[in-house]
């Protein structure tokens, strides 16, 4: 796909193939746990206008069967006294910040851009629960866009938040941009079977991916001899694989020339990846291997929505100038998920690009919220 990898700024499910038991230890272990879980709870300086914590929680391991993982998130709670039945939720869903360990938007704190659109929420009388994804944060294996890896984790966040601060509500609003938008697709699709303790009110996904639909990804947005940002999310993608599934060559969808920037990938946040692969000078011409897309297809398969079919209203919204996710792609998606019975309310901004579609959907975003919440019926694109 031209450039989702670009804006998810990318999760089916585990490999059977990849996954190994637990030892007697683990299972011993877990069997005193759940998902949902709070680890821990930490106070966090923020100038967002609430009060922050940094959270540490359990989600159910998308790859290893039986399993739980341990992921961080960051939450934020308005300041004053919740209405009855609690603060409302919005679980947030970021976009691609690398796979690296200390890429987690938690470990960089709540400031500047990020606190004005979490305020913008709070002010609104809306909590923020904001999961970082397994494999960011905390130890684990970062399954890079496995829809259902994803998905779980946003659920689970707010189920610990609930436990772990006074005053928050069953109700929620999922929202996600561009990998965060496929996160919150996915988790509004296993919301019913994995977490019907939650009252999914509706769903937002700007710039949101659909990397079946997408046939342009290993040939770039402006052809095989430029840069192109897909380049940079194949190798994170393969890198993910590769932690995954130990038997994955990388050398089957990656040339030699790209080959250091794939072991780079598994650490490297997204920003300073960037730049090396484009310092080395790497294009879709010379990076991809010709079996690429089959040695890849292991990951191009986790990623696939578990269900367009979903119970609550979806908002999605699409800059009309976005050069990293192809607009037909995006319009594609939203005829699927129609297709599907899901009732869908599409906004197209001018000419906005991939990044400031986000923030030019704020206000309709946050009218969809407060529709759905109060059981409200918003505008169905699809009749």
């Amino acid at each position: 796909m031209r450039s989702v990898w670009l804006a998810l700024g990318i999760t089916m499910f585990g490999l059977a193939a990849c996954a190994t038991e637990p030892d007697e230890d683990a299972e011993s272990f877990y069997a005193h746990v759940a998902a949902g879980q709070v680890i821990s709870l930490k106070h966090q300086a923020s100038s967002a206008p609430g009060t922050t914590y940094r959270m540490a929680y359990r989600s159910t391991d998308a790859h290893v069967a039986n399993k739980l993982v341990a992921v961080s998130a960051t939450v934020l709670v308005p300041y004053g006294t919740p209405p009855a039945g609690g603060w409302p939720v919005m679980a947030w869903a970021h976009g691609t910040s690398g796979i690296g360990l200390t890429c987690a938007p938690s470990i960089m704190g709540v400031g500047g851009p990020q606190a004005s659109f979490y305020g913008a929420w709070l002010r609104r009388g809306f909590a923020v629960v904001a999961t970082d994804y397994p494999g960011l944060g905390e130890p684990g294996t970062p399954l890079y866009l496995n829809a259902r890896s994803e998905g779980m984790a946003v659920l689970d966040s707010v189920r610990a938040a609930r436990r772990a601060v006074h005053g928050l509500s069953r109700d929620v609003v999922l929202q996600g941009h561009d990998q965060g938008a496929h996160a919150v697709i996915s988790a509004a699709g296993l919301a019913a079977s994995y977490a019907p303790d939650l009252h999914v009110k509706g769903t937002i996904a700007v710039g949101a991916p659909n990397l079946q639909d997408d046939d342009t990804f290993f040939d770039g947005q402006h052809g095989t001899r430029r840069f192109s940002p897909n380049v940079v999310y194949a190798l994170m993608l393969g890198a993910s694989l590769g932690q995954a599934n130990p038997a994955f060559d990388p050398s089957d969808a990656f040339s030699t020339r790209a080959l250091p920037l794939y072991r780079k990938a598994a650490t490297e946040c997204r920003s300073d990846l960037f730049v090396d692969v484009e310092h080395a000078g790497l294009t879709p011409g010379n990076s991809f291997e010709p079996s690429a897309r089959v040695a890849l297809a292991p990951a191009l398969d986790w990623a696939r929505y578990p269900t367009l079919t979903l119970a609550q209203p979806l908002f999605l919204g699409i800059g009309t100038g976005d050069t990293q996710i192809p607009i037909d792609t995006q319009e594609g998606l939203a005829r699927k998920a129609c297709a599907a019975g899901t009732r869908v309310t599409l906004h197209h901004y001018r000419g906005a690009e991939h990044t400031p579609a986000l923030n030019d959907a704020q206000t309709d975003a946050l009218a969809f919220a407060r529709q759905v919440v109060d059981g409200q019926t918003p505008a169905d694109t699809c009749r």
